[in-house]
C-alpha cells in the first residue's frame, strides 16, 4: 500500500519482527527490489538482517546517533567501540 503513494522514502520499523523465516526472507527479497527506485530506512534490532539488507548503518543508543557509514564499515571495522560492543553482543 505504501508504494501507491509514490513516496520518495520508505520508513520500515521492525518489519519482520513477528515473522517465520519464510516470511522473512520474502520481504528482505521486496526490500532488496524496492531499494532500486526507493530510499528505505530500516529499524531493526536484528543485525544479521541489518547486515543482509543494508547498505549504511547507523547506530543509535538513547536517541543520539553513535556511528553511521557503510555496513561492510559498521559491521567490520567499526570506528567506536560503542558500535563495536553492540554488533558483536556484548552490550544490548
Amino acid at each position: 500500500r505504501s508504494v501507491a503513494v509514490k513516496p520518495s522514502v520508505l520508513l520500515l520499523d521492525e518489519p519482520t519482527s513477528a515473522l517465520d523465516p519464510i516470511s522473512t526472507g520474502k520481504v528482505e527479497e521486496l526490500v532488496h527490489e524496492l531499494k532500486a527506485d526507493y530510499t528505505i530506512a530500516i529499524v531493526t534490532h536484528n543485525m544479521q538482517q541489518a547486515a543482509r539488507c543494508s547498505d549504511f548503518t547507523a547506530y543509535m543508543y538513547l536517541g543520539e546517533l553513535v556511528e553511521f557509514g557503510a555496513t561492510e564499515q559498521i559491521f567490520f571495522k567499526p570506528n567506536r567501540t560503542e558500535t563495536e560492543d553492540y554488533i558483536t553482543g556484548r552490550f544490548g
